[in-house]
């Protein structure tokens, strides 16, 4: 009998030691979230929070003094020090899509389609912009109107203005 009572004792003890784990908590932006684990990376705060794909979002730190440090998606996080730890979420500081199926990187917001054809080495004279992903848009008329760039990127595909060019 003494065996079952002392085996009872220490499952419950067991059972109080997990009811008591610590839980690491963080403020993101206005939001409050709660880790197990004291160590965490930059792609699971943000997958927390909602900000996926993790590519299309850029965490920052927040320290004393309105300091900032940026953490990238795979770098780990130390939550166990004392205190609520802060973060922001900003948009991406790059943006990647595709012209003709090669990748182009860009850290503005907004591009024209000129611009998008000059970035990928086509003459905008030559050459006309549409856009195939998310939707199908021609920018034949409208080279010069701005396009805001999007996280997952565009995907675009040229065409020669008039007939076949020649090699």
């Amino acid at each position: 009998m003494s065996y079952l009572l002392n085996k009872h004792r220490v499952q419950k003890m067991k059972t109080e030691v997990v009811e008591k784990k610590h839980k690491y908590k963080i403020k993101v932006d206005e939001l409050i979230l709660e880790f197990n684990e004291p160590i965490v990376t930059g792609s699971e705060i943000l997958i927390k929070t909602g900000k996926t794909p993790v590519e299309c979002f850029t965490l920052y730190q927040k320290f004393k003094g309105c300091d900032f440090e940026k953490i990238s998606p795979d770098e780990k996080v130390d939550l166990s020090k004392p205190g609520l730890e802060h973060f922001t979420v900003k948009p991406p500081e790059v943006f990647h899509y595709t012209v003709d199926g090669e990748p182009e990187t860009t850290d503005k917001s907004y591009l024209t389609a000129n611009e998008i054809l000059q970035l990928a080495g086509l003459n905008p004279t030559d050459y006309y912009l549409t856009q195939i992903y998310p939707n199908d848009v021609s920018y034949k008329d409208n080279p010069n109107e701005p396009i805001e760039m999007i996280c997952p990127g565009y995907k675009f595909i040229s065409a020669y203005r008039s007939g076949t060019p020649v090699a």
